[in-house]
């Protein structure tokens, strides 16, 4: 079992969230449980979402999917997720 740490900042994230959420499926068919996905206390622009998972290799999948990068631009994504994987 790993535990995948994203980070990333939002324009807003009321904005961000729904869409987040509707693209479950995709997480889903990574093999990406959800533990947690909240903003940091003293900055809600900055996004952290925790996963754990039997192959932390389909996050890397998961990113370099063009059609994942467009959704991230709609949900106002503004910098590029900082992935760390914790085995």
């Amino acid at each position: 079992m790993a535990v995948i740490i994203l980070t990333h900042s939002v324009e807003d994230y009321d904005k961000w969230k729904p869409l987040y959420d509707d693209d479950r499926t995709r997480r889903d068919e990574a093999g990406l449980k959800e533990v947690i996905c909240g903003q940091k206390s003293d900055d809600p622009k900055q996004v952290y979402v925790v996963w754990e998972t039997d192959n932390p290799d389909s996050i890397q999948a998961m990113f370099d999917d063009p059609e994942l990068k467009e959704k991230m631009e709609q949900a106002g994504v503004t910098s590029p997720p900082e992935i760390t994987i914790v085995k």
